[in-house]
């Protein structure tokens, strides 16, 4: 089952195809934002704030362990798409507006307004401009949350502390 996440406010509504009624105009398929056909993956149905309904089809790599999940982003009229591989930036206004992140994200989270990559090494957070930093290696380190302004992370013998501001990574031997 696919991981649903409203992290921002958004402009636009999305549900997988399959659990609406009706046909629509355009059907995109990604990567590409082709109309003549493409790979199979997720199927959503996209309703921008204004105009027609479409149908975005997202390549699916499905990689083990990589990040499957549909959410809004830092930009209200901006969808993530990640679908087992390099996750997806889709305008709901305009199907042809459109990246695809390098990125391999494991994991996705909402700090201080910011939408946070977990990649294998390290993190990358993003707002509405684009990257706003990112973290010096972090390894395979376990997320712990966020206290105060910092992400708090650990591996078996660090606690590492990542500054949300502006990504200033910081370890310290394990007190505990």
């Amino acid at each position: 089952m696919r991981l649903w996440l409203d992290a921002f406010p958004r402009d636009w509504d999305a549900a997988p195809e399959a659990s609406v009624r009706g046909r629509v105009p355009a059907v995109v398929y990604y990567p590409g934002a082709r109309r003549d056909g493409g790979s199979d993956g997720t199927w959503l149905r996209i309703t921008p704030p204004s105009g027609e309904q479409w149908t975005g089809v997202f390549a699916s790599d499905n990689r083990p362990g990589w990040l499957n999940l549909v959410a809004s982003w830092p930009e209200p009229g901006r969808l993530f798409i990640a679908a087992g591989g390099a996750p997806y930036l889709v305008s709901a206004s305009d199907p042809d507006d459109w990246r695809r992140l390098d990125s391999s994200p494991h994991g996705f989270q909402v700090v201080a307004g910011l939408a946070v990559l977990r990649e294998p090494g390290y993190l990358v957070a993003h707002d509405a401009s684009g990257v706003a930093w990112e973290s010096d290696a972090v390894g395979g380190a376990e997320w712990l949350g966020v206290l105060d302004d910092e992400i708090h992370l650990r591996t078996e013998s660090e606690l590492i502390r990542v500054a949300v501001r502006h990504g200033r990574t910081t370890r310290e031997p394990l007190s505990w």
